[in-house]
């Protein structure tokens, strides 16, 4: 190990699931760009099973249980050299501070600047490049999201091993869809233009849908599925490990932009997802196998959770028939 080559690396993940999952692209660069130091990441209690590329260990974040700043001063004594803050969060840099480790670099903002030793000021507008660029530019504005996708490190023997947890019955051949958005109804496709498409793909495909999501979900998933034969509404019942094993194996994803967007993506798995109030330029999945649809109306992407207009058009006017079109020319090619 070269004198300049730090021992231990520790990274702050996103809290958000599709922030964090992009971040694996970060992580892998982070691993190859120092191939002989010890890399360790913070993650948000929930997702400590995530199968993030890593070379050290996973430090669990409980924000319920642990304030940033006692968090931080007990990292003090572990001897790393270098802190990536990946979430735009005071209190992330506030962590970072505490830690007393030399090197901690994140961007500037919010009067992160007092708490960083290296505060990246944002090159362009903030949300006009796409949010994995920005994390690979604290490391080298050279690195190309080309080379570094987000990438989740599944095998067959990992997949199997969690479809086999799962209690209820799988398809062998089936499609999914994640009617969900943690992040509020503006990136929530309405749920009749679901149910609409839900019938649409069974007359033609036949083929078994399954709805997956949080227990908050469920109610999602039964308004979609109610009164139809091979849709099942298994909202709440699935670990995140198994949600993500059952993506694996999906013919297709049909999601909101959302944490199940960008798993799927990160497996390169066919895709398509709606953009309403946020924009693909900066939250896109990074998957030659997604379609993205959106309607760029004037007032888009205004990035609120709620419309302030009251008429979330950006997501309505986002047809089904569209939607089933282009299902059609992936289904018909992947069944």
């Amino acid at each position: 190990m070269s004198e300049n080559t730090p021992s231990k690396i520790l990274i702050r993940t996103p809290n958000w699931l599709g922030d964090l999952v992009i971040a694996s692209g970060f992580v892998k660069a982070i691993l190859d760009y120092y191939p002989e130091s010890n890399v360790d990441l913070i993650v948000k209690s929930g997702f400590e099973n995530l199968p993030m590329p890593q070379r050290g260990k996973i430090i669990v974040f409980d924000a319920g249980k642990n304030t940033a700043g006692t968090f931080g001063r007990e990292l003090s004594s572990k001897n790393y050299s270098h802190f990536y803050v990946l979430p735009p969060s005071f209190s992330s840099a506030w962590m970072a501070f505490q830690s007393r480790i030399p090197q901690r670099i994140g961007y500037a903002g919010g009067f992160r600047s007092l708490l960083l030793s290296k505060a990246k000021k944002h090159e362009v507008k903030p949300r006009s490049v796409h949010i994995l660029k920005e994390y690979l530019n604290l490391l080298d504005p050279k690195l190309s999201m080309e080379k570094y996708p987000p990438n989740l490190e599944i095998t067959e023997e990992w997949t199997q091993k969690h479809l086999n947890t799962f209690q209820k019955p799988l398809p062998e051949s089936y499609i999914v869809f994640t009617p969900g958005a943690v992040y509020g109804p503006a990136k929530q496709w309405p749920l009749e233009h679901f149910r609409t498409l839900a019938t649409n793909i069974k007359k033609s495909f036949g083929i078994p849908i399954l709805i997956l999501g949080t227990n908050e979900d469920a109610d999602f998933g039964e308004e979609i599925s109610q009164g139809f034969e091979g849709i099942h509404n298994y909202c709440g019942h699935t670990s995140l490990t198994e949600f993500l094993a059952i993506l694996s194996k999906a013919k297709l994803l049909i999601s909101n932009d959302s944490g199940s967007m960008h798993l799927m993506g990160a497996l390169k798995r066919p895709q398509i997802a709606f953009f309403g109030s946020t924009s693909p330029s900066w939250t896109a999945p990074v998957n030659p196998s997604a379609s993205i649809l959106c309607n760029n109306l004037f007032c888009s992407p205004c990035f609120s959770r709620k419309c302030r207009y009251g008429h979330y058009d950006c997501l309505k006017k986002i047809h089904p028939e569209l939607v089933f079109q282009e299902a059609q020319k992936i289904l018909s090619v992947k069944i």
